[in-house]
């Protein structure tokens, strides 16, 4: 009866193995562990994977032994010599005396290859006469990636940018670099370089053309001498850049501080311009800036303010005729000059003189003239200021004294 039992229990105890198919891992382009779990059931025991992209399967690994226990044992395989970017179907097989059990069917897929960077090209920005910001869109596509920009005149390119890393994520991501010392109104060629572990990606081209900008400024005053109380226009060219603003600028006498703007304009698409400039009460310079970013300015012109002389004249007997004038601005220290025009043209000093006050900002003059007998004569006053250079001298208008009788 003893023994009966014991066999009948050795007969219960054996049977067919049980079977857990797991997951993967260590999935990569070509290869993946594939995992599971066995029970042999109390009976020698051997497994194995089978596997292929369906449920077909077709391959299988080796077998393995599981061994004769009754508790679970860890199952694995590596799958080799996979094709990349793949989906597989799995299961465990594990079979003994007792039978063949087949567990689930799983699914993996194999790792897509490495890429290397891809680059969407985009314009440039901050376009000027020097300089420009290069600009694309980078995806590194998981991998560490490094980017530049190449950029020349022509699809040669010749110069590069300093290499910056843009990480390893796997979406655009915006890269620019700033240049400059390029030169206007040039056309200019770039592309983008991306590098990584899986190679390089070179971007289109892209073009951007600099822009005009102005490179001298020339100007003519309409007078360098104007009379006090005056003004003048100053007519020019902006070389280089066409249609520009400009401006004029003055440092009074005795030119120290800081240049200050006069008037504005715009040149024409040839670069020429005029400028009003309003009345002048000093000795100053004048000069031409243009209102861009590249700052371009003419020589200076310096405008010597002459005096403003009045002359005016009455009878002071039939022989006599007396010269009195206003001087413009008050010049306490002044010389005034009484000339005659020669029959050449020259004119001659005749007598000299000091001035007077005329209220608190003007001078004044007299001379009194014998008139010739024998023809009339031409004359003139000129006013030395003797003010150290804040005007200089200045001249009447010219009368004509007829003869006496």
């Amino acid at each position: 009866m003893q023994l009966a039992a014991l066999f009948a229990t050795a007969l219960i105890a054996q049977s067919a193995p049980t079977v857990t198919t797991g997951g993967a891992e260590s999935v990569t382009t070509g290869s993946a562990a594939v995992t599971g779990t066995v029970n042999p059931g109390g009976e020698a025991t051997t497994y194995q994977f089978e596997y292929g992209t369906s449920t077909s399967y077709g391959l299988t690994t080796p077998q393995q032994d599981a061994g004769n226990g009754t508790a679970d044992v860890a199952a694995r395989a590596t799958l080799t010599s996979l094709t990349n970017n793949t989906t597989y179907h799995y299961r465990l097989v594990a079979t003994n005396a007792s039978g063949v059990t087949r567990g689930s069917d799983r699914t993996l897929k194999t790792s897509a290859p490495a890429a290397a960077p891809s680059i969407s090209s985009r314009a440039a920005t901050g376009v000027s006469g020097g300089g420009a910001t290069l600009n694309a869109g980078i995806n590194p596509r998981g991998l560490a990636t490094d980017v530049y920009f190449e950029y020349g005149t022509s699809t040669s390119y010749g110069t590069r940018t300093p290499t910056v890393g843009i990480g390893a994520g796997t979406s655009t991501v915006s890269a620019g670099a700033p240049i400059g010392g390029l030169r206007p109104n040039t056309r200019y060629n770039y592309r983008a370089v991306a590098t990584s572990a899986a190679g390089i990606t070179r971007g289109g081209n892209r073009t951007f053309t600099t822009s005009r900008v102005p490179t001298g400024v020339a100007i003519t005053p309409s007078t360098v001498k104007p009379t006090w109380g005056s003004g003048l226009t100053i007519t020019g060219t902006v070389s280089g850049s066409g249609t520009t603003p400009v401006a004029v600028e003055k440092l009074d006498f005795p030119f120290q501080g800081q240049w200050t703007p006069l008037a504005t304009a715009n040149s024409n698409s040839s670069g020429r311009f005029t400028l009003t400039v309003p009345p002048l009460f000093a000795t100053t310079r004048l000069r031409v800036a243009t209102r861009t970013s590249t700052v371009v300015t003419s020589g200076v012109s310096t405008v010597s303010v002459a005096v403003k002389v009045g002359l005016k004249t009455s009878r002071v007997s039939t022989r006599r005729t007396r010269l009195t004038g206003a001087i413009w601005p008050s010049v306490p220290r002044g010389r005034a000059s009484l000339q005659r025009q020669s029959r050449s043209g020259r004119w001659i000093p005749v007598k000299r003189a000091g001035v007077t006050a005329l209220g608190s900002d003007r001078s004044r003059y007299s001379f009194t003239v014998t008139r010739s007998r024998t023809r009339a004569m031409n004359y003139r006053v000129l006013v030395n200021p003797r003010n150290d250079g804040l005007q200089v001298s200045g001249s009447s208008r010219v009368i004509n004294l007829k003869q006496r009788r």
